[in-house]
């Protein structure tokens, strides 16, 4: 009896410590402006640094070659340009440049909020 009793007792601390385990979430939560969403509901900026390889002014967006990978981001006239040009009219002309972009994502979109073309 004495057994069963042990048994049954380890049992409930199981189901217990198991239950409790699935009420913790399994990744603390980011602080705000830090990785996901902010309060305000829009997506925290994230930065891609590369070779400007590509430059698509009719659709409005752009590639980067990464150290690691190609990324394509969207633009518009409200993304800011710092550096050799000054506005998403002249980007087609630094091409091979390297920049350093600012970013959100929107769904599969990253979308560009501001372009740091570096001289070359």
């Amino acid at each position: 009896m004495h057994r069963i009793l042990t048994l049954l007792a380890a049992f409930v601390l199981v189901v217990a410590a198991s239950a409790q385990a699935q009420d913790k979430p399994s990744s603390p939560p980011s602080s705000p402006g830090v990785g996901g969403a902010t309060p305000g509901g829009s997506q925290a900026s994230a930065t891609a640094s590369g070779e400007l390889t590509d430059v698509d002014a009719k659709a409005g967006t752009f590639t980067v070659k990464t150290a690691t990978d190609e990324m394509k981001f969207r633009y518009d006239d409200q993304t800011k340009v710092t550096g050799a040009q000054k506005s998403t009219a002249g980007l087609a002309t630094m091409k091979g440049s390297e920049v350093t972009v600012q970013y959100k994502k929107e769904g599969a979109n990253n979308i560009a909020t501001s372009i740091d073309v570096h001289a070359k």
